[in-house]
């Protein structure tokens, strides 16, 4: 896989913003380590979404099966993505949502030349009805995150990492469907064997690491986590989760009052204002004091794209 995302990387490179690293001496002070933090909310359509679905329509266009067509699930950040993509390919895109979508994404979405189809309960049930489609219809499908080119793509993230710092002891890293923490974790596994990676989930979604735990794909959960981005349950036959068990070390689950707590540190300490899922890192990070003392750690700030008045709903509580 190291190859593969490096090859990837030489693709896309200038499509995407090389994210800074950006680290807090107040925080640090807090937690008793060197805490450092990738900015992918800087990222192009403001997360690291971008990455996998430039990886997957590079590699399209390297097919021989013409397309007009793409097919997406999300709420949010990978159809945001998938949108931008479509646009500047000229492809039109068709992006699938759960019917549960709040109306400030819904809005977002709503661009010209993009088909929106609400379907399914939750976006884990979204993500198959699209899948579906993608299949009856022969329209090429661009997966959140299972898909390998769509995992080599975020694997380009662990390749920044290993050329923007010297020391690495530890990466926490949010998990939703696994593609972001199997690139990563492919990549710098591969070049720093002795790093060790750390996924974070919210207590109330944490599908991943129940997954890897009992080893089989687990039912997607029906308690509700401020961290949509990272909710919604599991392909049944998702390639993440082989990379899951293979790659990471340890699972942390975060409650929802720690997650806030995180957006209000991240905002008091480094003047951001993320998005929940965001914030899944540093809540992490957090909770693991006796793991991180002393060492250098990587917090992925996977995304910024947060509606404001729902910002400020979360921080006040």
């Amino acid at each position: 896989m190291k190859q593969i995302i490096e090859e990837v990387y030489a693709q896309i490179r200038y499509d995407l913003i090389r994210t800074p690293i950006f680290n807090s001496q107040d925080l640090d002070a807090l937690s008793g380590a060197q805490l450092h933090f990738k900015m992918e909310n800087q990222q192009t359509t403001g997360s690291f979404k971008l990455r996998g679905v430039l990886s997957k329509f590079s590699a399209l266009m390297r097919s021989e099966v013409a397309f007009d067509r793409v097919v997406a699930a999300s709420t949010g950040n990978h159809a945001l993505a998938v949108c931008y993509v479509s646009k500047a390919f000229g492809i039109s895109p068709l992006i699938f949502v759960p019917e549960s979508i709040s109306s400030t994404k819904l809005a977002k979405l709503q661009q010209p030349g993009v088909e929106i189809y609400k379907q399914g309960e939750q976006s884990g049930e979204t993500e198959l009805v699209a899948l579906e489609y993608s299949r009856k219809n022969h329209i090429p499908m661009v997966h959140p995150y299972n898909d390998s080119s769509v995992i080599a793509g975020q694997g380009t993230l662990g390749l920044e990492l290993h050329e923007q710092l010297e020391f690495m002891d530890l990466v926490f890293v949010p998990v939703g469907g696994g593609g972001l923490i199997s690139g990563i974790g492919a990549y710098l596994k591969a070049v720093r064997p002795s790093i060790k990676i750390i996924g974070v989930q919210p207590e109330n979604a944490n599908e991943m690491a129940k997954s890897v735990a009992t080893g089989r794909i687990v039912e997607p959960s029906r308690i509700p986590t401020i961290s949509d981005g990272t909710a919604g349950g599991l392909d049944p036959d998702t390639i993440t989760y082989g990379y899951c068990k293979e790659l990471v070390d340890k699972f942390v689950l975060v409650e929802e009052q720690e997650i806030i707590n995180a957006l209000k540190l991240l905002e008091r300490h480094m003047d951001l204002r993320a998005e929940p899922a965001a914030a899944l890192a540093l809540a992490g990070l957090f909770k693991s004091q006796e793991l991180i003392k002393g060492r250098s750690c990587i917090g992925i700030i996977c995304g910024g794209n947060i509606d404001p008045e729902q910002y400020l709903k979360l921080v006040s509580k």
